[in-house]
């Protein structure tokens, strides 16, 4: 009942900030939109196999960031442009779910060697360092930037991640 409740809560706040969305400016020529966070990434493309670009000073809406990405909705299809190509246009933060005393503020890591993901799916890349994945320790508070789906998105030193709710409460 009380995570019915909490995930409630949370998809309103995840509503809400959609209303205030921020936005991100292109910033190159030619700049390729990617269907994951990776340079590896296959790229937007017409039915031809053609490469999308987006304008340069064209303003998309920033969903978020996820490494060195920005997830962004480009003619209605969510897609990834390099932080390297683009700027925030409204403030320098990623889309997050905004402060209010209904919204939880971190969420509390509950289980041993959880994976934190590139983007909100099992399926989806961990966060690595040296080739090896990064665990946040049982207990560890992480800040709470919105949700998506069964994850949480979270800021973890530094990297925004995907982390499964079955292992973390809010707090």
């Amino acid at each position: 009942m009380k995570k019915t409740i909490l995930s409630i809560v949370m998809m309103v706040a995840v509503a809400l900030s959609a209303l205030a969305a921020d936005y991100v400016t292109v910033t190159g020529t030619s700049v390729r939109l990617r269907l994951q966070p990776s340079l590896q990434s296959e790229t937007l493309t017409t039915n031809k196999g053609v490469n999308i670009h987006p304008k340069k000073g064209e303003k998309l809406e920033c969903l978020g960031q996820s490494g060195n990405f920005y997830k962004v909705r480009y003619q209605g299809k969510v897609v990834y442009i390099s932080t390297q190509f683009a700027t925030p246009a409204k403030s320098a933060k990623p889309a997050a779910v905004k402060k209010s005393a209904t919204t939880q503020q971190h969420v509390v890591v509950t289980g041993e060697s959880v994976r934190l993901r590139m983007a909100p799916s099992l399926k989806a890349k961990c966060l690595q360092r040296n080739g090896v994945n990064v665990h946040p320790k049982k207990g560890e508070r992480i800040k709470l930037m919105g949700v998506e789906g069964d994850f949480y998105k979270v800021n973890y030193q530094g990297n925004y991640v995907y982390i499964h709710m079955d292992y973390a409460v809010p707090e």
